[in-house]
């Protein structure tokens, strides 16, 4: 179940943030969950970013 709310990471561009937001939408999920699971992956050491702080791809 999607829930709606509104968070503003300090030093994340609020175009990525809503841009992030929109996408989670369209997929029927949350910014939180997209989030969650990001820093989940992160902590497990399944990803890490990269030191210039592009993204692959």
């Amino acid at each position: 179940m999607a829930t709606t709310g509104i968070y503003l990471v300090s030093g994340v561009s609020r175009d990525l943030q809503r841009a992030a937001r929109v996408r989670a939408v369209s997929e029927g999920t949350t910014l939180r969950t997209v989030l969650l699971k990001a820093l989940a992956e992160y902590a497990a050491g399944n990803w890490t970013p990269q030191p210039d702080g592009k993204l692959p791809g």
